[in-house]
């Protein structure tokens, strides 16, 4: 379904605020006012049909880089990316809604940005509005509703699509414990399918049931590809040993000269 060979992105990221004198100045000298920035070097992997992979690391690390070349989004300063089929991408649960409109009207209006025509989402109306939860919501503006009920509607549409590869990016950042049961019956039914998945999430227990591999992205680069235990293992080791990954609260402020404060 997918095949990379020495892919890289870069961007070009300002060096300083961008005023009229430094304009002139870098015009004068012949100076760049914009620096490389290497989001992905060198990224080469293969993704077969009907298979399922976790892309993990840390934040800033390229993964929604790389699900965005993937999608067609961006596309590689270098290298050769072939896709089968482009895929259905989710990234965002809020992007492709309207705060105005009501729930049930932004199951139209969200399913048209991701693919899916009326006639389609008509019959399943009801099932969507009620796997969502929003059944007595369903008549409520967008703007009343919780970050993680326009979330759950978001999946909820976002299910019906009949795509057969499918991008998702950390798309259950604010559902309740109790969605999650709703969102595990439907992505093992996706993998049950055959379809093609590839997903990002800081949840180890959230990608495990689906992902029977796992590629570790780190500054760019793919650091381990293998089956998704074995390199779970590994990422989440790396924050025992990493002293900047522990959180520490502040220290205590210096007790006051004197002693203890005892007034009341």
């Amino acid at each position: 379904m997918v095949r990379l060979e020495h892919v890289g992105k870069r961007f070009l990221v300002p060096r300083a605020q961008r005023t009229a004198l430094r304009v002139v100045r870098a015009l004068v000298r012949g100076d760049s006012l914009r620096d490389e920035l290497w989001a992905l070097r060198d990224v080469s992997f293969e993704v077969p049909a009907g298979s399922s992979l976790a892309l993990i690391g840390r934040n800033g690390s390229g993964k929604t880089t790389l699900l965005r070349l993937l999608a067609g989004i961006l596309a590689p300063t270098i290298g050769v990316l072939e896709v089968a089929s482009r895929p259905r991408a989710l990234f965002s649960t809020t992007i492709g809604f309207s705060t105005e409109l009501s729930a049930e009207d932004n199951v139209f209006l969200f399913g048209a940005v991701h693919g899916m025509t009326r006639r389609s989402l008509t019959p399943r109306l009801d099932a969507i509005v009620a796997r969502a939860g929003l059944d007595h919501l369903r008549h409520a503006a967008l703007k009343d509703l919780s970050m993680g009920q326009v979330q759950r509607l978001a999946l909820s549409v976002f299910a019906e699509t009949p795509e057969r590869f499918l991008v998702f990016d950390e798309v259950l950042s604010n559902v309740d414990r109790g969605y999650l049961r709703t969102a595990d019956a439907y992505f093992r039914g996706l993998t049950a399918e055959g379809r093609t998945i590839v997903m990002t999430s800081h949840e180890p227990a959230f990608l495990r049931p689906y992902c029977e591999r796992a590629i570790w992205i780190e500054n760019g680069r793919v650091y381990r590809d293998g089956p998704f235990d074995l390199v779970m293992r590994e990422y989440e080791s790396s924050f025992e040993n990493d002293p900047e990954s522990h959180w520490a609260p502040p220290p205590a402020p210096p007790a006051r000269a004197g002693g203890a404060d005892t007034s009341t």
